[in-house]
């Protein structure tokens, strides 16, 4: 009775492990494809992420080093209230970022 148990705990947890890598593999996203509707509902990733991402891709492009942590916050604010609005909802994250905070950002 016990193997019995105890080949059903390790079928199970087996099959839990084989389950979770798929769960967990690795996904690549094209930022430049992210509209703001899918931003503001969470459909790629956690809208902080995104704001991350993109504010780490914007410094490399003007070769700042450093991280402003209070300007990502609001930032990030002032995207999620842009994206929001169902008129911007089809647009491109990227172009929304340049539209909210200026070009080059």
């Amino acid at each position: 009775m016990k193997s019995k148990r105890l080949n059903f705990a390790l079928s199970i947890i087996a099959f839990v492990a084989g389950f979770s890598t798929f769960a967990f593999a690795q996904v690549s996203v094209d930022a430049s494809k992210i509209t703001c509707k899918q931003f503001a509902l969470h459909e790629v990733a956690r809208p902080r992420l995104i704001a991350i991402w993109l504010s780490g891709y914007y410094a490399g492009r003007r070769e700042l080093p450093t991280i402003d942590i209070q300007t990502l916050e609001k930032n990030l604010k002032a995207m999620e209230r842009f994206c929001a609005k169902v008129d911007n909802l089809e647009l491109p994250l990227m172009q929304a970022v340049e539209k909210v905070l200026g070009p080059g950002q």
